[in-house]
């Protein structure tokens, strides 16, 4: 703010500031704040992640959060006659938990930089401002994403969780996914909404911003009018659509997360004769990630053949991998019939993108796992991750995490998500806030007050060298009281 304020009374004297604070030179001790100011100085925490404002934030004391999931409601056909005795029915509650979980982040600034700085700009609160940001893409990450399945560190987000009831609301686009062309993607997911008593709940869809530019760009018929009467001119219409805000009163949220910006790089199959019982022939894979993107586009087909009781092992190179942020997991899609024009691989198999050591600090990266059962089948058996077993610890001296069961029954008909005539495939979200026939709250713990509804805190850290330390800290889980009202359509594209 100090900073746009020199600049209002005098451009030129700021521009020096800003490019002395941006400089690398050699000798100069550094540039002083980082080369993303204009986005620091302009964005803000809820315009940057707008799901932080519409969760319910529900205060726990321990580490596991305790609540009841609805399964059943009452139950119905209530006629009957003016003596009769009434019969009592009840909802179907499951009591249930999760556990909350640590997603925190230091960064320190030194005093010979806040010297440097302080006639120029508050270098730690822009610094502050970085790790706060980043904490949010993460948060919001596993918000949508988190699998604690596959990660035990992560908390369980939407996208594991929506379908477990077998609803119906879980849909895949056919290979090479489908165009929006019209509005009835949408109606068909509040419709699907409604008739899970969810008419009156609060939600939101979600959905890329090209993804709203196109579905806006459908209603065409809306005129712009300009009224000029008055100065001798007429009424100006101007054919065109408008940017929506909201679809039937649900409002619209944009996120970078529901369609991919990347593609995996190269993934190399090998398979072997023995060590396993995966039946003779050639087996087709696809991999993506997850990062700050969401999922990513898959990669080329990989394949490779058995003879008989074999194994089968992906790899590939973590250095290649072209992400914004640190990934956080892989999808793994297989397939025993070679791709055709479309990919014909579905998902099997979701595994973490680090091992961590006995101190459950992440350290090496995860870039290979290998098959022994039947690699086409959900849940394959692993029995090595980067060239270890499962539970051991591995040479860079993380330990290798035993995966549970990282897909269910329903993600089972989940595709790759690829390109189509330069048109990624993307999902499409409804998500259903209600705290008790929804996913809308999030349970959390934090003795530091109520900064961003207590869901993330910033907080100074002891000193204790040449620097100032500081932790940017989120203790808590979402809670999927039930998920049988939210939506997510997968593979759609924009043309």
């Amino acid at each position: 703010m100090e900073l746009l304020r020199r600049y209002n009374q005098n451009p030129q004297f700021a521009k020096n500031f800003i490019q002395k604070a941006l400089t690398a030179a050699s000798a100069s001790g550094g540039p002083l704040t980082p080369q993303i100011l204009e986005r620091l100085v302009t964005n803000t925490i809820i315009l940057l992640a707008p799901e932080i404002a519409m969760i319910t934030p529900k205060m726990v004391a321990g580490k596991y959060a305790e609540f009841n999931r609805l399964t059943a409601l009452p139950a119905g056909r209530r006629t009957m006659g003016d003596g009769a005795t009434t019969p009592i029915s009840q909802s179907a509650y499951v009591r249930t938990g999760r556990n909350l979980k640590v997603l925190r982040g230091k960064g320190a600034v030194t005093v010979f930089l806040q010297d440097a700085s302080r006639d120029y700009i508050d270098v730690v609160a822009q610094e502050m401002e970085n790790h706060l940001m980043a904490h949010i893409h993460d948060f919001i990450t596993e918000l949508y994403f988190g699998n604690e399945n596959v990660d035990q560190y992560q908390w369980t987000g939407l996208d594991s969780i929506i379908g477990a009831n077998g609803f119906g609301n879980r849909v895949n686009q056919a290979q090479g996914g489908a165009a929006v062309t019209g509005l009835k993607v949408l109606d068909d997911m509040i419709d699907s909404n409604t008739r899970r008593q969810g008419a009156r709940h609060r939600k939101a869809f979600v959905m890329s911003p090209e993804m709203l530019s196109a579905i806006s760009r459908i209603l065409s018929n809306v005129r712009l009018v300009q009224n000029m009467l008055g100065d001798g001119l007429k009424a100006i219409e101007v054919n065109g659509g408008w940017r929506l805000q909201a679809y039937r009163n649900i409002p619209i949220i944009e996120s970078a997360r529901m369609r991919p910006q990347t593609t995996m790089p190269t993934v190399t199959a090998t398979g072997a004769n023995s060590g396993g019982s995966i039946a003779s022939g050639t087996y087709y894979f696809r991999v993506s990630f997850i990062d700050w993107n969401g999922e990513s586009l898959a990669s080329a087909a990989a394949s490779a053949a058995t003879t008989g009781t074999g194994t089968m092992a992906l790899s590939w190179t973590k250095a290649s991998v072209p992400n914004l942020g640190p990934v956080a997991a892989y999808k793994i899609y297989c397939s025993s019939s070679a791709d055709s024009g479309t990919p014909t691989e579905k998902l099997v198999c979701i595994i973490p993108a680090v091992l961590y050591d006995t101190n459950q600090t992440p350290q090496d990266d995860v870039i290979q796992v290998r098959f022994t059962t039947d690699p086409t089948a959900i849940n394959p058996t692993i029995d090595q991750i980067n060239s270890t077993a499962p539970g051991a610890t591995a040479s860079g001296g993380g330990v290798v995490p035993t995966i549970t069961q990282s897909v269910a029954s329903y993600q089972a008909n989940d595709v790759p998500l690829v390109s189509t005539g330069g048109y990624p495939m993307e999902n499409i979200l409804l998500w259903d806030l209600d705290e008790i026939q929804g996913t809308g709250r999030f349970a959390y713990t934090n003795t530091d007050g109520s900064r961003f509804k207590g869901l993330v805190t910033l907080e100074p850290l002891a000193k204790t060298d040449d620097n100032l330390p500081f932790m940017v800290k989120t203790y808590g889980t979402l809670i999927d009281a039930f998920e049988g009202t939210c939506y997510i359509n997968r593979g759609l594209r924009v043309a």
